[in-house]
């Protein structure tokens, strides 16, 4: 005999075992008792939150002979047959793999028939918004004026998809998600009827990890039975849910708090070394932080959804990391997430999102990003050879210093202005080149300034190169850069360099990539023995604005 999965094995036969869902069922069971069944009903929510479940009920309820007030039997053949998915006159349609118009004329065929043990036959169509627009055209007419024998349950878990024309012909009823707490207490209902033992922490994952539906809670407490051979604990939710352990997000975010980036980079490198997909780490520092965020204002960590063990470390770390640090990940990690869609390299994203909050505020949590003033060169030649603690050499003409805003005095209102001090009447392909190139570091200092955090790592590598036929600035990325140069061209991060340099220039430049191939005696990229630093160490030296010592 074959096994039958949780969520089908229980699936509510009355109206009271149905969870969390008490105006749609109070409204269908007045219904039913005052003999006022719609012939049309929509029903919207997230997925697993019942919409099939009632449908099945109400078609159960309309047809049962020997209903007692809006209570189905659950005993007789027009039940049984329901419940089992075998009546001929409860027809459940799947409107993603049958949406065309040829579907929905034969369902209209199909409707004049009466039904063959019951009242009513009932059609559940499934996804319904998934119906193309000539399939909903055709639906329209016998949706409106069915004969007396049909009902129309339409499901979906996108209402704003279907045709007002549509929706303005059926008694709507939304689903809401389920909480954490309702799905909890269902589980703990099924595992005792089972006799299975549990940890409360594990059963606490399962909800949170469910989002609200219950199916999904069903089909990971299944795995888990499976996993952990009719046993569930904490640690082995924790394997099969591939969660980042509470700790892992402890260390992560102290070493944030203290900027400690070996600390930070350690995590992700175990993390990624994992196996761990870094969309979903994303997602999670996001929730810790949004967490974080809300025990910091005062909220009760029973609402959080988390153990016992994990909202006692983060109450303890609540104290110890700034609501502006947690806000400036919730940023950041939003942006990364977005990211990530455009690049194979996650992990290249992930970091230099959280190097990016390092770079962010300084220990009084003011907005500059560096510490002392920060040197801009043109020439690679200029950078100190790794091992090298003698003096630098001058730097070449084309190499220039931004102060910060304490060691100039300039005002954040005034700096775009005063740091540009060079012609604005360009005449030729050269002289705009050389513009923006005394203009490149206030422009990074200024994405820094205005949290275009994103934007100026991807920019960090790059050299002004050229201009073509004065429209166009071409910048100059070594080889290994690829993602880099991809990400400054995108829309969003191109209009940003270009706005900003309109700013300072008040030319509108469009911008173009290139390879830089510098000459085999340069020390750029270089350990200074001759080897080829790695991209990820070049971008962090730059960022930091540090160097390599032997």
């Amino acid at each position: 005999m074959s096994y039958t999965a949780l969520y089908r094995v229980w699936r509510p036969a009355r109206w009271e075992d149905v969870v969390n869902q008490k105006p749609v069922i109070r409204i269908l069971e007045n219904a039913l008792v005052e003999n006022k069944v719609s012939h049309a009903y929509l029903f919207s929510g997230p997925r697993g939150t019942g919409k099939t479940t009632v449908a099945r009920l109400l078609a159960k309820a309309v047809n049962c002979p020997y209903r007692q007030g809006a209570e189905p039997c659950n005993e007789c053949d027009t039940c049984s047959a329901i419940a089992q998915g075998t009546s001929v006159d409860v027809i459940e349609i799947d409107a993603a793999s049958n949406r065309g118009i040829d579907e929905i004329r034969s369902l209209r065929e199909s409707v004049r028939y009466l039904p063959v043990m019951g009242k009513y036959k009932v059609y559940i169509i499934d996804e319904v918004h998934m119906l193309t627009q000539e399939a909903f055209n055709a639906l329209l007419k016998t949706l409106e004026e069915p004969p007396e024998h049909v009902i129309f349950i339409l499901a979906t878990t996108a209402a704003h998809k279907i045709p007002v024309t549509i929706a303005s012909r059926c008694q709507r009823l939304e689903f809401r998600r389920l909480s954490i707490n309702d799905i909890e207490g269902q589980l703990e209902k099924i595992l005792v009827s089972s006799d299975v033992k549990w940890e409360p922490g594990a059963l606490r994952l399962i909800a949170r990890a469910a989002l609200g539906s219950m199916r999904d809670a069903l089909s990971v407490l299944d795995l888990c039975l499976t996993y952990g051979e009719n046993k569930i604990l904490e640690k082995d939710v924790r394997e099969v849910l591939g969660e980042t352990a509470g700790e892992v997000m402890v260390r992560l975010f102290s070493a944030l708090s203290t900027e400690d980036l070996k600390g930070v980079m350690d995590v992700t490198k175990e993390v990624s070394e994992r196996g761990k997909d870094m969309g979903e780490f994303c997602q999670e520092i996001g929730a810790f932080a949004r967490d974080l965020l809300f025990l910091s204002s005062g909220g009760v960590g029973t609402d959080l959804g988390r153990t016992e063990d994990e909202i006692g470390d983060m109450l303890q770390l609540s104290g110890r990391v700034s609501r502006d640090l947690l806000i400036k990940v919730l940023e950041a990690t939003s942006n990364a997430i977005a990211q990530m869609r455009n690049t194979d390299n996650q992990r290249l994203v992930v970091d230099i999102a959280l190097l990016g909050l390092f770079a962010g505020s300084d220990a009084n949590g003011k907005d500059v990003f560096f510490e002392k003033p920060y040197t801009y060169s043109t020439s690679k030649t200029s950078r100190k050879k790794v091992g090298d603690d003698s003096d630098s050499p001058p730097l070449p003409s084309e190499s220039f210093t931004v102060p910060t805003d304490a060691d100039s005095g300039i005002s954040q209102d005034t700096a775009l202005e005063s740091h540009y001090t060079g012609p604005k009447d360009f005449s030729t392909p050269d002289s705009i080149l050389e513009a923006v190139k005394q203009a490149w570091p206030t422009l990074l200092d200024e994405l820094q300034k205005k949290r275009r955090i994103q934007a100026r790592a991807y920019l960090l590598p790059a050299r002004p190169s050229r201009v073509i036929d004065g429209k166009t600035l071409v910048l100059a990325y070594p080889e290994g850069y690829a993602t880099h140069m991809e990400q400054i061209l995108s829309d969003s991060h191109k209009r940003v360099v270009q706005d900003y340099l309109e700013k300072i220039l008040q030319i509108r430049l469009d911008l173009s990539v290139e390879v830089d191939r510098p000459d085999a005696n340069t020390s750029s990229g270089t350990n200074g023995n001759g080897d080829d630093l790695h991209p990820l160490v070049e971008a962090a030296i730059n960022i930091l604005d540090g160097k390599i010592v032997s």
